[in-house]
């Protein structure tokens, strides 16, 4: 992500290939920053979701840092930050990591129904799958437990058994 003209270019030139939605990070906020990449969503009918809690082991150094709300004062980690503007700034989703249930859970109840959860980190990264859909995860994003699996299919079965517990 970078400053709103180049978010703008980056988001049509990856929608004109086909793209449904686009995968961003709010950091950068939203005048001059996510604005006109939800402009271009808007208009193509496309899909905003937002980095929110990422599910590698360094992920707390960012996400998980206490930030002041400069409208509340109030201290609170920055992926709940991130989470307030999900909402505020009509994005469809958030990614939070498997990796982190509880974070899940509590970005749910902030969300209040108006964004959906994506969940990496499944597997290889030690997410469980259960787990994350338990805590309120509405989709999962699994690559390398299933494609380094020797049996693909069996690994995506497997995975798939362990959600519909």
């Amino acid at each position: 992500n970078d400053i709103g003209a180049t978010n703008q270019t980056i988001a049509e030139y990856y929608f004109a290939a086909g793209f449904d939605a686009i995968i961003a990070n709010p950091f950068v906020g939203w005048e001059e920053g996510m604005k006109p990449l939800f402009d271009v969503a808007k208009r193509l009918n496309r899909g905003t979701i937002l980095l929110t809690y990422m599910s590698h082991k360094g992920a707390t150094e960012g996400y998980g840092q206490t930030v002041v709300d400069p409208y509340t004062c109030e201290q609170i980690p920055q992926y709940v930050s991130f989470a307030r503007k999900a909402a505020q700034w009509g994005a469809d989703g958030v990614v939070v990591g498997a990796t982190r249930p509880e974070k899940i859970a509590e970005v749910k109840c902030i969300l209040q129904g108006k964004a959906e959860i994506y969940s990496p980190g499944v597997g290889t990264q030690g997410g469980a799958a259960d787990a994350a859909m338990r805590a309120g995860a509405d989709y999962l994003i699994v690559g390398r437990e299933i494609t380094m699996a020797p049996d693909p299919a069996e690994a995506a079965q497997r995975l798939l058994c362990s959600i519909k517990k």
